[in-house]
């Protein structure tokens, strides 16, 4: 049975990368808004770099490709 590991993201707050992903999902855009979508806030904020890495990643992938196109 294949175990999915869940890594804690925000010790002070207990936030694991599933969390971030739902919250991200749910529509926060800053580390800020995902402590937020939990009802907490941040702390330390040692946590807001990694959190911001997540957000940015999957907004990458959810942006459609555009086509490149000379200047004029």
């Amino acid at each position: 049975m294949l175990q999915m590991v869940r890594m804690i993201i925000c010790v002070c707050n207990r936030i694991n990368c599933r969390s971030v992903r739902e919250a991200v999902d749910a529509g926060a855009r800053s580390p800020k808004a995902v402590q937020a979508h939990h009802g907490c806030r941040i702390n330390c904020g040692k946590c807001s770099t990694t959190i911001g890495e997540m957000i940015a990643e999957k907004m990458d992938c959810q942006m459609p490709s555009l086509p490149m196109m000379a200047a004029e």
